[in-house]
C-alpha cells in the first residue's frame, strides 16, 4: 500500500529550494507503488503544525518541471 508523503521546507528563498522540491515530487511520482499523495506544509513546519497542507499530487507535471528554474520559495513557502 502506497504511503503518503509530506514535505516541509526551511531556509533561504533560492532557486535551489524549489529545485529540491521538484526532485522530491519527481522521485515520488516515479515510484507510485511506494508513494501516494504528496503533501506540502504551507510555509514549512508551520503549515504542518497548523494543518495547512497543499496537495502537490494534483499539480500538473509541467508546472512542477518549472520549479527547476523558479527563483525564491514561493511555490510552498518556507520558514526559519
Amino acid at each position: 500500500m502506497p504511503k503518503n508523503v509530506i514535505v516541509a521546507q526551511s531556509g533561504g528563498p533560492t532557486p535551489v529550494i524549489n529545485n529540491s522540491l521538484r526532485g522530491v515530487i519527481d522521485a515520488c511520482r516515479a515510484a507510485p507503488g511506494l508513494f501516494g499523495t504528496i503533501y506540502a506544509g504551507w510555509h514549512g513546519i508551520e503549515g504542518v503544525l497548523k494543518e495547512e497542507l497543499l496537495d502537490l499530487s494534483a499539480q500538473d507535471p509541467r508546472e512542477i518541471a518549472l520549479l527547476r528554474m523558479t527563483p525564491a520559495a514561493g511555490s510552498i513557502g518556507t520558514c526559519r
